[in-house]
């Protein structure tokens, strides 16, 4: 009998410490609000040989009810990346389990940064940090919602221009302040294909601030490499870009 049990304790610490939590490597900053809340839930995958993987994601919630559309959308963000770390989590132990050992050590980390609440939106920064075999590199997304609504925002919901149209600003933007040769061949052809009518966050990395629009572009969308290549489009310089209900006092 307590051979048995010896070897149930055995096993529920291997379970424990093949999916143990740890803290937060980057911490979620939504101080600036007075409603939304965000716990970064990190989780070790680990075996008899030590850390397979560490990934990390954001759950929000609120206190006030009055923001239950906006906890909806947000939850379903956070439930769509939990879904993908399961996935990632199951490849990497069952690589582990096979002896493969470049796998090792892996992290997968997101977390979110406030950039505007008010009645009118919610757009939060998403970042992630990702190091694998092809080395360490950080990753934009973001997260723009109807503040009454909790709807996703497109950025074609945003600005006052056709798809072709807002291609071409940023193609300009993006021109003027870095140059062409960073942004390969063809950049406008990879812009085109970003700007989605159904919410583009997951394509396009815009986010919404009390200034104007911030498009958080890398090298590596374009050509290759990781430096970012964020551009600014101003309420107060360029207003006619905007539709009226998204920008501020200007």
């Amino acid at each position: 009998m307590k051979k048995i049990t010896g070897i149930l304790v055995l096993l529920f610490l291997m379970i424990c410490s093949m999916a143990a939590a740890a803290r937060p490597e980057f911490q979620s900053d939504v101080r600036a609000s007075k409603w939304l809340q965000v716990k970064d839930c990190p989780i070790e995958v680990r075996d008899k040989d030590g850390l397979i993987l560490k990934v990390q994601y954001p759950v929000f919630s609120s206190k006030d009810s009055s923001h239950a559309h906006l906890i909806s959308s947000l939850k379903k963000e956070s439930d769509q990346v939990r879904s993908f770390f399961d996935k990632d989590i199951r490849e990497s132990k069952e690589l582990a389990a096979k002896g493969n050992r470049d796998i090792r050590n892996g992290r997968w980390l997101v977390y979110v940064e406030l950039q505007r609440d008010d009645g009118r939106v919610l757009s939060l920064l998403e970042r992630s940090f990702h190091r694998d075999l092809a080395g360490e590199r950080w990753g934009f997304a973001g997260l723009n919602y109807n503040a009454r609504t909790g709807k996703k925002l497109s950025s074609l919901d945003v600005f006052k221009l056709s798809k072709e149209q807002l291609a071409n600003t940023l193609l300009e933007r993006l021109t003027k302040k870095y140059g062409r040769r960073v942004l390969g061949d063809n950049p406008k052809r990879m812009i085109l294909a970003r700007i989605k009518e159904d919410a583009d966050m997951e394509f396009l990395p815009w986010v919404l601030t009390k200034d104007g629009v911030t498009i958080h572009f890398r090298t590596g969308d374009f050509n290759r490499g990781y430096k970012p290549l964020p551009i600014e489009i101003s309420f107060r310089d360029e207003p006619e870009l905007f539709h009226k209900q998204y920008m501020l006092s200007y």
